[in-house]
């Protein structure tokens, strides 16, 4: 289960609000303390969501064979959806779980006032849950039983999907100089392959949890 939860959260990664507010913020000359108020605040709101969506399922009988396989068809049907929807033109595949043009708008709106308290708070406005993460919260409730291998999931998935804001923050405190043109140079890849990851994970996943739904039932 730990290897879904991981390519899930990978998907996550490659979103352009993100990947935008951490190309801003790195270009300040306090880039460093901009990048621990961005990535602590965005930390503590992803992970209390994830806190409250396994505490209030927790104590729940969902861990028989035929749940965990109903639950593994429910997130493979979702993630197979949004596959197509991305395959067909429904949803943009370089911006997931964003509007048109939002990586753009959010480097604009943070260009205009960068300060620690906007960074705090674009911590949480750049990673509201999307699709994987619900998804992967819906695998960590029905496939582990204990709350401490929940929360080893939960903090997995969390510390890969802030993988670019955390390797941003080691730069701006080893190589504070050469944060802007490396994370310019992240953006510009992750825009380019982001709808080739989506479908990929999509498809991927989505089908191997349809397959292991359909096996359980």
């Amino acid at each position: 289960m730990i290897f879904e939860v991981v390519v899930l959260a990978l998907a996550s990664t490659v979103r352009p609000t993100s990947l935008a507010a951490v190309c801003a913020l790195v270009t300040q000359g306090t880039r460093r303390r901009l990048m621990w108020a961005y990535v602590i605040a965005g930390l503590m709101f992803t992970l209390a969501f994830g806190a409250i969506v396994v505490g209030a399922t927790h104590g729940i009988h969902v861990h028989s064979g035929k749940t965990k396989g109903i639950a593994d068809l429910a997130g493979g049907l979702v993630a197979l959806g949004f596959g197509v929807a991305i395959l067909t033109g429904r949803i943009r595949g370089d911006r997931p779980d964003d509007a048109p043009k939002a990586g753009d708008r959010m480097r604009a709106v943070l260009d205009r006032r960068l300060t620690v308290r906007t960074a705090a708070l674009a911590g949480p406005a750049t990673h509201i849950p999307g699709i994987f993460y619900l998804i992967a919260l819906n695998l960590i409730v029905t496939h582990n039983a204990a709350i401490a291998d929940k929360t080893v999931a939960l903090v997995v998935y969390n510390a890969v999907w802030f993988v670019i804001p955390l390797a941003a923050l080691g730069v701006c405190i080893v190589r504070p100089a050469a944060a802007p043109a490396l994370l310019e140079s992240v953006e510009q890849w992750t825009r380019t392959h982001a709808r080739g990851i989506l479908l990929l994970v999509s498809f991927g996943a989505g089908a191997a949890l349809v397959v292991r739904g359909i096996l359980a039932l």
